[in-house]
């Protein structure tokens, strides 16, 4: 994920980065024999369709029969068909949305920056049903999640420094709990019952249990880890100082593997779906990840600008918010290119 325009803190963030992301791409630069006899260049991959929503198409997610696609200039959220691509409803924001999307029964949320409100959408008419403003003031870039009735959301000031996540009530807006966690905690994912925080200033995932809002384990992983998914048996986060992912068995409270995907990022993006966990990095727009091995199967390199991406309908998708479009790709055509032989990677043509 990459904000049209950071704010201060965004930008002090991202250059404390570079140093360690500099190491990082000289130490794990892919080797002949390795993960470069694994990339496919960007123009042999099958884009099915390349769905115009002028802006910077970002965060994405998958719900009611649609694919919703968070948007800045103008600020909005975005309805998409996914068989026909069409544009089924924008709902305008007040702000940007920097922590994402959240599904529930009947809702689809998604809160905006700054003076936190989250935006209460109801999918039946397209309409912004209500605004709930909350005290809590966001200025990076994260993740929120919905667990036991609640919303929980990073706190943060003018840097990334916070150490506090928000128990919120998704009625009033009003906070019910504050709970300390680590420095640099900015990105959350509700997964096994648990609300699970990644902080960038540890270098930890911490589980909070949502029923006592406290924490109960304090997660070892790779460097500046960020945004986080959740399949069938693990939680995996995307460390964004190396470029690695980490496996965490939420059964044992610890990481069982960490697979080198050498795509070091100040932002990025990783989903599941399709027996499969997906990175999105700028330039390298798709890693696949494969869970039985905990290795990278292929990378798709080339291109600049996207670096969101979830699965569903039978595609990958991803959002490339320099060319102000989401890209739909069948999976079936996917596996068809990456079964065969990767070709070396080249310069993309638009």
């Amino acid at each position: 994920m990459n904000l049209s325009r950071p704010s201060v803190a965004c930008v002090g963030r991202s250059a404390l980065l570079l140093p360690l992301l500099a190491q990082s791409l000289a130490a794990q630069r892919p080797h002949a024999g390795s993960i470069a006899d694994r990339q496919i260049a960007l123009q042999d991959v099958p884009i099915s369709q390349r769905i115009p929503l002028p802006g910077r198409p970002d965060w994405m997610a998958i719900g009611f029969g649609s694919l919703w696609v968070v948007n800045y200039a103008p600020n909005r959220v975005s309805r998409v068909d996914p068989v026909t691509g069409t544009v089924l409803g924008d709902v305008p924001l007040e702000g940007k949305a920097c922590l994402g999307i959240v599904m529930t029964a009947d809702r689809v949320w998604v809160p905006t920056c700054g003076a936190v409100a989250i935006n209460e959408i109801d999918p039946r008419t397209n309409q912004l049903v209500a605004r709930h403003a909350t005290p809590v003031t966001v200025s990076v870039e994260g993740a929120f999640a919905f667990e036991n009735g609640s919303f929980w959301l990073p706190v943060s000031g003018a840097d990334s420094s916070s150490a506090m996540i928000a128990r919120v009530d998704p009625h009033t807006g009003g906070i019910l709990q504050m709970i300390p966690v680590a420095r640099g905690s900015e990105a959350l994912v509700a997964g096994f019952g648990r609300v699970w925080v990644a902080s960038n200033g540890a270098n930890v995932v911490l589980e909070i249990d949502p029923a006592s809002a406290r924490v109960v384990s304090r997660i070892a992983v790779g460097p500046s880890p960020k945004f986080m998914t959740v399949s069938e048996d693990a939680i995996w986060v995307q460390n964004r100082g190396d470029g690695s992912v980490s496996r965490i068995d939420p059964a044992t409270h610890r990481e069982i593997a960490r697979i080198a995907a050498h795509v070091p990022t100040p932002y990025g993006d990783i989903a599941v779906g399709d027996s499969a966990i997906w990175l999105a990095v700028d330039s390298t727009p798709i890693t696949r990840l494969d869970p039985r091995t905990n290795t990278v199967s292929y990378q798709i390199v080339g291109g600049s600008g996207a670096d969101a991406t979830r699965i569903g309908f039978g595609a990958l998708w991803v959002a490339d918010h320099t060319h102000g479009e989401v890209w739909r790709i069948d999976l079936t055509a996917l596996r068809a290119v990456t079964s065969r032989s990767p070709s070396a990677p080249r310069e993309e043509r638009r």
